[in-house]
């Protein structure tokens, strides 16, 4: 990012299945659910990790940790989970439904 302050993407509002692509996080049963301020990850239906959208960045407010998300031609995410800064998994999100 350029560092000024980008205008919220709405095109990643509603509900997301996270798939794993590298690390040894996220497990299987992995859903977000990204509002316009906003969200919630859940393990398998059950909320566990409250979050707030910083534009394409969620930080999470119980953990040192923030997922880092890049649009996809096809209108799914790639996102990168930090952990104190550093990259510790990376993921795709898909449209839930």
């Amino acid at each position: 990012m350029d560092g000024s302050r980008a205008t919220p993407t709405t095109e990643m509002l509603g509900e997301w299945r996270v798939d794993r692509r590298a690390g040894l996080l996220p497990p299987r049963g992995l859903t977000k659910w990204i509002g316009p301020s906003r969200g919630v990850t859940r393990v398998f239906g059950v909320p566990v990790a409250p979050f707030r959208r910083d534009d394409r960045r969620l930080v999470y407010r119980l953990w040192p940790v923030r997922d880092e998300l890049s649009p996809r031609p096809d209108g799914s995410w790639d996102g990168r989970g930090l952990l104190f800064g550093r990259e510790f998994c990376r993921f795709q999100l898909h449209r839930d439904g």
